[in-house]
């Protein structure tokens, strides 16, 4: 069943659109999922840039709230991921959609794909609150911080409010520093599950100047295989990282010998 997922954070800065851009390439490429990641962060669209797209394509969200065309046209495959992903604008001319707009284009979309990934706005305003009409489950991002964590908690009583299913809590940046919250703390806090803890890691700034996801560029990095398992688990599949022995079997490709 077609599921629509909203990634969400009460403030920004927490890296959610990189969570978002690195489920996409998982989903698409590791567990062979049919998905699109759409950018709803309107007025400052960054999803795009992840992918090393520094223009717009030949259509985006902008055109489809115009009555320009159909949404089905602005869905764009990136060449070098098979990431299919539907862009804002990067110059911001563009008009905030309301909840019946984004209900009715998600609803023109879902159901040709196994799941819709929503990159939402950060905060808590009209933009987010908007694009949490539509989805069906919600993952929430902070950063190990007081502040970030406060507005997680604001995101949370939100979708609690409107009765969306939350598939759990990611804390992002994890360095395990003595001044940052623990794992307890933050759950505590939240009241609510944590599904996944994604280290620092300078590999992650490194893709994004490459414009490719780390999952796909850096496979091996600790946000890698954090960030694998996490799209494990939205998409209810089997992983298990690959170790020593395993990469051994594959070279030597022992299987056909049935040992």
């Amino acid at each position: 069943m077609s599921r629509v997922i909203g990634v969400l954070s009460g403030k920004g800065g927490v890296g959610k659109t990189t969570i978002t851009a690195n489920l996409g390439a998982a989903l698409t490429n590791i567990f062979k999922k049919n998905i699109v990641i759409c950018d709803m962060n309107i007025h400052a669209s960054h999803l795009g840039l992840h992918l090393g797209m520094y223009e717009d394509p030949p259509a985006t969200l902008r055109d489809v709230l115009k009555g320009k065309m159909p949404i089905t046209n602005a869905i764009y495959m990136h060449p070098q991921t098979g990431i299919k992903i539907i862009c804002a604008p990067l110059n911001r001319e563009c008009k905030n959609p309301t909840q019946t707009e984004i209900g009715q284009l998600v609803s023109q979309i879902k159901n040709n794909y196994d799941m819709v990934i929503l990159d939402c706005a950060p905060g808590l305003g009209e933009e987010a609150t908007a694009a949490i009409s539509a989805i069906d489950d919600a993952l929430v991002i902070t950063t190990p911080d007081l502040p970030s964590v406060i507005d997680a908690v604001k995101a949370l009583d939100i979708l609690r409010k409107k009765n969306k299913n939350i598939l759990g809590v990611v804390i992002n940046r994890f360095d395990n520093k003595s001044y940052m919250l623990t794992e307890n703390e933050i759950a505590s806090t939240c009241n609510c599950r944590i599904v996944s803890r994604i280290p620092e890691d300078k590999k992650i700034p490194e893709s994004i100047s490459k414009g490719i996801p780390v999952v796909l560029i850096y496979p091996d990095c600790t946000a890698s295989r954090s960030l694998k398992n996490l799209a494990s688990y939205i998409s209810g599949s089997y992983y298990r990282e690959e170790n020593i022995m395993d990469r051994i079997k594959n070279f030597f490709n022992f299987e056909k010998f049935n040992f």
